[in-house]
């Protein structure tokens, strides 16, 4: 069934009257993609698509598991981290310490190369998170996992 409007609405009223709703269910990421429709109500048409589509990408990326660990002297600081990221919506696996053998230069989020998407999903989370200074793919001493974050003396939550 299909439903037409008056020719007086130029026809942006019958083709954004779809998309709002469908931002408004996936506004429960955070309150600024509600803001977003509301602001530019007459470009809301073609917005609604891509701000759903990286939000659902951002939501697969943090299914992908993290580990976190501390190569610094200040106790706890991977899991302190770890709750963090996990209250940003990331699945956070362990944390532990790590005594780097060659040292780490700065807080790096390592990605297996093997694991499809992971360096994206490192990607991501590094833009989520700035105190992660760099991406970077994993080396054999690392634990297993498609994510780990080694904290370093540098690291600024």
């Amino acid at each position: 069934m299909l439903a037409l409007r008056h020719p007086t609405d130029n026809g942006t009223s019958a083709g954004s009257a779809t998309p709002p709703p469908v931002k408004s269910s996936s506004s429960s990421k955070g309150a600024k993609a509600s803001k977003s429709p509301s602001k530019s109500p007459s470009g809301s048409s073609s917005s609604p698509a891509p701000s759903t589509s990286s939000t659902s990408e951002t939501a697969a990326a943090k299914t992908t598991p993290l580990v976190v660990l501390n190569d610094t002297s200040v106790y706890h600081l991977a899991s302190q981290a770890g709750a963090q990221f996990a209250a940003g919506g990331w699945t956070v696996t362990s944390s532990g310490n790590y005594d780097a053998p060659d040292g780490i230069l700065s807080t790096c989020a390592y990605y297996d190369p093997a694991v499809s998407g992971a360096e994206a999903d490192a990607q991501a989370l590094k833009a989520q998170f700035p105190g992660i200074a760099r991406v970077e793919p994993k080396f054999a001493d690392l634990p297993a996992g498609p994510i780990v974050v080694v904290l370093t003396p540098g690291y600024n939550p």
